[in-house]
């Protein structure tokens, strides 16, 4: 449906999200200008941790999505779906 294919895109602006803070958190914290440019190992670095947050972040999202299209399993609701999961 469209909610939740609206709420599928948040993995990206979440992880887009991120990786600014950190790249702007990690220049303060070297204490450069927060637009300076990074070198391959920190770009690569910000970029990893910035994919584990949006992952982590949208995964459980993507559990309760892929059961509620499983045909072989009947949901009365998202709710149902959570619960059962939990358990």
């Amino acid at each position: 449906g469209f909610v939740p294919g609206l709420l599928g895109t948040s993995h990206g602006a979440l992880q887009f999200m991120a990786y600014e803070d950190l790249k702007e958190r990690y220049n303060k914290y070297r204490n450069r200008v927060s637009d300076t440019k990074l070198n391959t190992v920190e770009y690569i670095m910000m970029a990893a941790v910035s994919k584990i947050f949006a992952v982590a972040a949208t995964y459980p999202y993507q559990v309760v999505r892929a059961r509620l299209q499983d045909q072989h399993n009947t949901y009365s609701g998202v709710f149902d779906v959570i619960c059962r999961t939990w358990r």
